[in-house]
């Protein structure tokens, strides 16, 4: 995270990964499995790496993105996002 960033994290049966406040500086690795998606209140402060690549933006400072799937393919074409 480049500032503090509130997400959670979901596998495909709903059960929760993650909830937490990620500050500047902060690292979550999430596991290599199909179907977890993102939910976050300050999309702009998240820097998402695929492959040791950097991803486009999921938004702007202090928007909120609501079900994001942590797919690499859409997160690299950055169609992982709708506001």
């Amino acid at each position: 995270a480049n500032e503090d960033s509130w997400v959670q994290v979901r596998d495909q049966t709903g059960e929760l990964l993650l909830t937490q406040i990620l500050h500047a500086g902060d690292i979550y690795r999430a596991p290599d499995r199909y179907g977890l998606t993102l939910l976050t209140g300050n999309a702009g402060a998240l820097e998402i790496v695929v492959d040791g690549s950097p991803v486009p933006s999921l938004g702007p400072t202090g928007s909120i993105r609501r079900d994001v799937p942590l797919d690499p393919e859409r997160l690299i074409a950055g169609t992982s996002a709708t506001p």
